[in-house]
């Protein structure tokens, strides 16, 4: 868990719908995390355009900046792939950031194939000299991590949603096999 300051905070946040999954991890990491909200950012836009995904982003930064210099703790919790340096890399000194994303594999994408590794490199550079506390949201970027953010990285942190219940039902199915070929997930 966190260690948080008594001092105002600033946490920015694109999305916290509960019907995408950057919201629920956002809104699963300000639960988990206990992150009390004095000041808040929250756009709204709509999440199928550019804006939403690859500018916003950066006008959070911005506002990190504002209120880093305000001597507020900044927290900036979704759109964190872990292929965008440029977010690591513009974020105030101390902001906590929330679970990095990403991992998906596409098999005949050369972007992905060829370039995304080398941005992964520049990521974890800096991410290894910036950051204290590192989440994945998944285990899936484990296999493009090099060793020293591995040792201080905490994986698949989607699964502290997972509540356990003891509920015993009769089943009527002793074996289940459900198979999907999903794209992005191989």
């Amino acid at each position: 868990m966190l260690k948080l300051n008594k001092k105002d905070n600033f946490i920015w946040v694109c999305d916290t719908s509960q019907n995408t999954g950057e919201g629920q991890l956002a809104r699963l990491f300000l639960n988990k995390e206990k992150i009390k909200i004095n000041k808040y950012s929250q756009h709204k836009i709509d999440n199928k355009t550019l804006l939403h995904k690859y500018v916003l982003p950066f006008v959070g930064i911005f506002l990190c900046w504002i209120n880093f210099f305000k001597k507020k703790q900044i927290y900036y919790i979704n759109y964190l792939p872990l292929w965008n340096f440029l977010i690591f890399l513009l974020l105030p000194p101390k902001t906590i950031i929330g679970p990095i994303t990403g991992g998906a594999n596409f098999k005949f994408s050369f972007i992905r194939k060829y370039i995304f590794p080398i941005l992964y490199l520049i990521s974890q550079i800096i991410i290894h000299f910036r950051y204290n506390y590192i989440y994945f949201s998944t285990s899936l970027l484990k296999k493009n991590l090099l060793y020293f953010i591995k040792k201080k990285a905490h994986f698949n942190y989607v699964l502290k949603a997972i509540k356990k219940k003891n509920i015993i039902k009769k089943k009527n199915i002793d074996f289940l096999i459900y198979y999907r070929n999903h794209e992005n997930k191989k």
